[in-house]
């Protein structure tokens, strides 16, 4: 069974959201392919000393070379990613060394979360992975944020393109609030639950979706029973706990309750209902119901703004199924 990050990487997905705008979609990913791009050692090193320039920054070289991951150039669609199973940090060498920095806090914030505690894991409930997945994304988010306002008067570049960026809402939150309260960690937490109302949101959803939708279909081919998987039920109190605090281990935030309210864990109907019909023949098979799988707790978010509960929507792709095979059946018959 393939890991989150490796499924991500083998391009089962038709996005692979790394916690910036897909560059993919940008017109100028075709004047990438014309451009001749640096990856040289020395240019790796200039990102490292950006990095030095500030608390956030030094603390996540820090952890790097604690950690022991490999840092490396590799032209891709998007800005970085953090894989777990090679232990590698990958930047894309056609981006500009602020957006790299920025990238490189937030990848390399995706490898201490590793070490932290397992999220995105195929063993936990779809409510756990869910949160635990917009937990670390959101967190990420705001480590990258929490460094471009240290490095606001060094080197104002990085703030101006995290402003101009589809993360602005975050930065903006964040200068706010430490306008008002003078608190980093407060900043940080406003920052982090301002990532949730962001559009990117949903690509998350949906790659969240299709890896849960991949492991319960490959679930429904075993012939052995393996009940470990979609049964564990992480509680958000331990997300919390594990990575919403700085490297030296301060928390910024200790509530877990934002984690669970339905405006946060919550998904596109769309989305529930490819969930639902990944699930379905899982559920009939290990006899698993919609709450022992946490849906109960996950909300559904209709087009016309309307909130239902992903259990409900499991429900009525049930009805729908029985119903097509029902008029099916029928037709069947009036053909014979």
């Amino acid at each position: 069974m393939l890991s989150y990050q490796e499924f991500m990487a083998a391009g089962n997905v038709t996005n692979f959201p790394s916690g910036h705008e897909n560059a993919g979609n940008r017109t100028l990913a075709r004047a990438f392919k014309r451009q001749r791009v640096d990856q040289s050692a020395q240019r790796m090193e200039a990102l490292k000393k950006m990095l030095s320039e500030s608390k956030t920054g030094r603390q996540t070289l820090e952890f790097l070379e604690e950690k022991g991951s490999k840092m490396i150039f590799e032209k891709m669609k998007y800005y970085g990613y953090f894989s777990p199973d090679k232990n590698i940090v990958a930047l894309n060498p056609r981006m500009s060394n602020e957006d790299l920095a920025v990238t490189m806090v937030h990848e390399i914030r995706h490898a201490w979360q590793d070490s932290q505690m397992q999220a995105t894991d195929p063993k936990m409930t779809p409510k756990a992975f869910l949160a635990s997945g917009f937990a670390i994304e959101a967190d990420a988010c705001a480590a990258e944020v929490t460094y471009a306002h240290e490095m606001r008067e060094k080197n104002p570049k990085i703030w101006d393109a995290h402003q101009k960026s589809g993360y602005a809402p975050m930065s903006t939150a964040f200068e706010k609030t430490f306008k008002e309260t003078g608190s980093v960690e407060q900043a940080r937490a406003d920052a982090l639950m301002t990532w949730y109302k962001l559009p990117v949101k949903a690509s998350y959803e949906k790659s969240y979706v299709q890896y849960m939708g991949y492991i319960a279909r490959a679930l429904k081919k075993q012939k052995e029973m393996e009940p470990e998987y979609f049964s564990k039920n992480t509680s958000t109190k331990k997300m919390v706990n594990a990575f919403f605090k700085d490297y030296d281990g301060k928390p910024f935030m200790t509530d877990p309750k934002p984690l669970e309210a339905p405006e946060n864990l919550s998904l596109k109907e769309e989305h529930a209902k490819k969930l639902a019909k990944a699930l379905i023949p899982y559920m009939a098979k290990y006899g698993r119901s919609a709450e022992k799988l946490g849906m109960d707790k996950v909300a559904v978010v209709r087009p016309n703004g309307e909130k239902t509960t992903g259990a409900l929507i499991i429900q009525q792709v049930k009805d729908e199924q029985k119903l097509t095979a029902a008029l099916k059946k029928m037709q069947n018959g009036a053909i014979r």
